[in-house]
């Protein structure tokens, strides 16, 4: 579990440096914004299972 949530950490962080979410626009922005939350909640709750409180923003 620690690998697979610090490879998508990882992954996400790359993708986030390399496409803009906020400066997108129409559907592209909706996607990428998806796919954060998305993300955010898969690493809240994986981090929830090994006894460690996510931090709200970063």
């Amino acid at each position: 579990l620690c690998t697979y949530l610090f490879e998508t950490a990882t992954h996400m962080s790359t993708f986030y440096e390399q496409c803009p979410v906020l400066k997108s626009e129409g559907d592209v922005r909706s996607s990428r914004l998806a796919l954060c939350a998305t993300t955010k909640k898969v690493l809240a709750r994986g981090l929830n299972l090994l006894g460690i409180d996510a931090p709200d923003q970063m």
